[in-house]
């Protein structure tokens, strides 16, 4: 485990990792790496510029190049993403503590979700690498054929990973690109690389070819921007914020890119009369207040029936008020602060606008003294379906909650489908009627019925309407970074 002053390296010594080796930014620009849980600059770490991007690209290309079927087959893909996984356990405890002081994440979450799930993720991916396919087929048209689809890497590919979950991030994005054959330029969130650059040590060392996976820290605006326009830039994959992948489609649409985007959510909970009020409390407090509701699927719209809104509104409030707030290196913490002082102030405002609106606030309308970027979980009833907070994601631990009278599937189906995200949905009931009368109705990539979790690398995860296109996980999530080239041969 990395103590004291070790805690604080830099990965990479404050270089980008490019075409297997560390390299100084040629711009010479850098990033401070603040820690949430003080407000503090605790280091820096180089910023890229477009020519940075460039170099990168031109590495990656001449890998691909060079990447015969001898020298990096299926199996050898295969193989590289397993030692990857290996070295993450291994590695356990020092990419938890960067984990924890980079993004303020609680060290029991880290240790339970963040690190072992990048592994297993990349455990998952690895065995994309030797069952990727295509078919063959009987044609139609006269005469003697041989017919058939191959499936081909896309070629190099740009991706850009959100602050919420940094290692899992650059996980799930480089495992099915590399599987499919691909080679990576990941550009990590501005707020949080060092988990990415601590994975670029140990890439290092895992048999990947260098140049196939690169990491470069760097300003949206400019790393960012130049990785999106670059003209040798097959795909490129985002996860982040709805206006940010508008952006990235519009520059990318000018040279027709491949674009996966997953983008924002305002995710609605429906709790019908016959929910266990307990499971439905449990699971909607997990799903809000989970990573300090730092998280694009949170359950953050309460819409439930006004028969059991009273018990169920009681019991989450008494889990919001029983939850541990503080220091991310104490076990006992549940909490840890939000990113940054700017999104502190960005979530309190969409509070104080509710409540000035007509909301009432049940928990949380104290606010964090002290060092940090700390939000109280907070529970705002009275909501009203017009309100911004009902409709804006707002990625803090607030649930605004809301309710309804009718037992008609189609109303309530209605008021959940009232918003312009699409990612995820739950419902909480006793009815299989109603279970999968709503999943049928709920327009939304994802739909969990009495559960708030179920996550698993084997399901496709993405949205409709503006939270992006496109899935990732699953074969989809690895057919994503392929083209299907169909080939037909007179006999």
């Amino acid at each position: 485990m990395v103590t004291g002053s070790d805690a604080r390296r830099i990965p990479g010594e404050g270089r980008l990792f490019i075409g297997g080796e560390w390299r100084s930014a040629q711009a010479g620009g850098v990033i401070d790496v603040v820690d949430p849980a003080l407000g503090e600059r605790v280091g820096q770490v180089a910023a890229a510029s477009s020519a940075d991007i460039d170099a990168a690209v031109a590495a990656a290309t001449a890998a691909l190049a060079s990447a015969t079927n001898g020298n990096w087959s299926p199996e050898k893909r295969q193989n590289a993403l397993l030692a990857l996984a290996s070295a993450i356990d291994a590695n356990a405890g020092e990419l938890a503590q960067l984990e924890m002081l980079d993004a303020g994440k609680p060290i029991s979450n880290v240790n339970m979700v963040d690190v072992p799930q990048s592994a297993a993720g990349l455990r998952y991916f690895a065995g994309w690498a030797t069952k990727l396919e295509g078919q063959t087929m009987a044609l139609s048209v006269p005469g003697d054929w041989h017919a058939c689809t191959l499936r081909e890497p896309v070629g190099v590919v740009g991706q850009i990973i959100p602050w919420n979950y940094p290692l899992m991030g650059a996980a799930m994005k480089i495992g099915p690109a590399i599987a499919a054959g691909c080679a990576v330029i990941l550009k990590p969130a501005e707020n949080t690389n060092l988990s990415a650059l601590r994975l670029a040590e140990l890439i290092q060392t895992c048999g990947f070819p260098p140049g196939m996976v690169n990491i470069l820290p760097g300003l949206g605006t400019e790393a960012g921007t130049a990785l999106v326009k670059h003209p040798d830039i097959a795909k490129i994959a985002f996860t982040g914020s709805t206006a940010t992948g508008k952006a990235i489609l519009r520059d990318a649409a000018d040279l027709l890119k491949r674009v996966t985007v997953e983008l924002g959510g305002k995710s609605p909970v429906i709790v019908m009369p016959d929910a266990d009020i307990e499971s439905a409390a449990r699971g909607i407090a997990m799903g809000i207040f989970f990573n300090s509701g730092q998280t694009c699927s949170a359950g953050s719209r309460l819409l439930v029936h006004a028969s059991v809104a009273g018990p169920l509104m009681a019991r989450v409030a008494e889990i919001a008020r029983a939850m541990s707030l503080g220091d991310p290196a104490n076990p006992k913490t549940q909490l840890g602060p939000v990113i940054s002082d700017v999104q502190r102030d960005r979530i309190l405002g969409y509070v104080d606008r509710a409540v000035a609106d007509g909301a009432r606030c049940l928990v949380g309308s104290e606010r964090h003294h002290g060092a940090g970027f700390y939000i109280h979980p907070t529970i705002l009833d009275d909501v009203q379906a017009r309100m911004e907070v009902m409709r804006e994601e707002v990625f803090g631990p607030v649930l605004a909650a809301m309710r309804f009278e009718t037992t008609d599937l189609d109303e309530i189906a209605a008021l959940a489908n009232d918003n312009d995200y699409g990612l995820s949905a739950y419902v909480w009931t006793s009815s299989i009627t109603s279970a999968l009368g709503l999943v049928k109705r709920l327009k939304s990539g994802t739909v969990r019925v009495n559960t708030a979790s179920g996550n698993d690398f084997a399901m496709p995860a993405g949205g409709v309407k503006q939270s992006g296109n496109g899935r990732e996980n699953g074969r989809a999530g690895v057919e994503a970074y392929t083209e299907l080239k169909s080939v037909t041969i007179a006999l």
